[in-house]
């Protein structure tokens, strides 16, 4: 079995073999070449499955990689397609919390964000109330703040909002 922090040290060390510079066409074929891609995917997989176990970190970090596969290009970030049937058990495994008032606001201001940056990208499994809902909220929409340090040891998630 396996935990958040041992797929957040795999994400730390997939990124260490990404590449750093180069044209678009050598990016992708490099991360095509070398598997990075399925790795990535692997990761998202893992994601779900603990997040369908109840791990709400595991559910964040699954929705980032949902998000970020569409507002990114990915030979940027290495997130090429992820499988619907492994997004679709996540917008469910969301929508139900959500629809049974389980609250968490950094969660909620996550989905105000993904959606003001990207606002396609869980469109293909509308209808989607209670996410719609939140999703749509004038409440703050800017990045999510947390202390200093707060995003450190969470993933790829992690590494993008630390960033300013």
């Amino acid at each position: 079995m396996f935990t958040v922090e041992d797929i957040g040290n795999e994400e730390f060390a997939l990124q260490k073999r990404m590449p750093k510079d180069g044209y678009i066409e050598y990016r992708d074929k490099y991360l095509t070449e070398n598997g990075l891609y399925d790795e990535w995917r692997e990761i998202y997989k893992r994601y779900v499955f603990l997040a369908q176990n109840g791990d709400v970190e595991a559910l964040k970090r699954a929705l980032f990689y949902a998000w970020y596969q569409l507002s990114e290009p990915n030979w940027l970030s290495g997130i090429g397609s992820l499988p619907d049937d492994e997004t679709r058990i996540l917008v469910d495994l969301l929508e139900k919390r959500l629809s049974n008032k389980v609250y968490d606001k950094e969660l909620e201001q996550m989905l105000r964000y993904y959606m003001a940056v990207c606002e396609y990208y869980l469109e293909r499994f509308y209808p989607l109330p209670f996410i719609q809902k939140t999703s749509a909220s004038t409440e703050d929409r800017g990045r999510p703040k947390l202390e200093s340090g707060k995003w450190s040891y969470r993933g790829k998630m992690g590494e993008y909002w630390s960033e300013e």
